[in-house]
């Protein structure tokens, strides 16, 4: 029984851990909406309309790269 605890303790910090390092600064993404990495600088939010607008003048699909 104290084995499960602790598998299920280590299970939950790690995955807290996880989540806290790989939080980035991104837009909320609304429904019916998808993110873009504009102009290889910034992480936006477009609705489904506007998705193959921005990819047609070379924006990349979902996020920018860590960092940008």
């Amino acid at each position: 029984m104290r084995t499960t605890s602790m598998i299920i303790l280590l299970i939950t910090v790690s995955s807290l851990l996880l989540a806290c390092a790989t939080e980035r600064k991104t837009p909320e993404r609304r429904i019916g909406q998808v993110l873009v990495c504009h102009k290889q600088k910034e992480t936006i939010s477009v609705t489904n309309a506007d998705y193959l607008r921005h990819i047609e003048h070379g924006d990349s699909a979902g996020p920018c790269p860590y960092g940008q």
